[in-house]
């Protein structure tokens, strides 16, 4: 598994592009003017594609962020689902940073969020559930909905979560402050 940093333009972008609108609704990503603005301009950005055999297979978008990096979307092609794809990926992720990873996760409410909140288990994240977390809008006029944080590495909860959401929601989402309540 590889994981190639890419820009708009460049090799297997188009792909990622086009994985994202099958892979996540509107309301989860930025409008792809805005997307690939963001990748050309954002310094601590990364869009990666994620290749097996020289084969595009998934794509990981993440922010290095003060004291952790933040994995904001993570997906593979339908057709490599069930082949252990992610997690060599995810293996790959944490060889190439250096501290935690954070990711934002549905709360496990039904039995593909449950399984997809236990897919991050088996890779070594945590379910912080003692925190209400808001994920901002990427676009105006949407509303904010409920997530949850999973870590991987030492952060704690307790003391961490008001930093860590923070960052997540003024650098990522761009928001002046963190959204705090539901």
């Amino acid at each position: 598994m590889e994981l190639i940093l890419t820009r708009p333009r460049a090799l297997y972008y188009a792909e990622i592009e086009a994985l994202m609108e099958i892979a996540f609704p509107p309301e989860e990503r930025r409008p792809v003017e805005t997307q690939r603005q963001k990748a050309l301009t954002e310094a601590d950005f990364r869009v990666y594609a994620l290749t097996d055999g020289g084969c595009f297979v998934g794509l990981l978008t993440c922010w290095t962020l003060p004291g952790f990096v933040y994995v904001e979307h993570f997906a593979m092609l339908p057709c490599e689902r069930g082949r252990g794809l992610g997690r060599k990926a995810l293996q790959a992720l944490f060889a190439a940073v250096s501290g935690p990873v954070v990711l934002e996760v549905e709360p496990p409410a039904d039995e593909l969020t449950s399984r997809r909140v236990d897919f991050y288990r088996r890779s070594g994240f945590v379910l912080w559930t003692d925190n209400a977390y808001l994920q901002p809008p990427y676009r105006k006029g949407d509303s904010p909905f409920p997530l949850c944080l999973m870590v991987h590495g030492a952060l704690d909860s307790g003391r961490d979560f008001p930093r860590v959401r923070r960052l997540i929601h003024t650098r990522v989402y761009g928001q002046e402050d963190a959204l705090v309540s539901y």
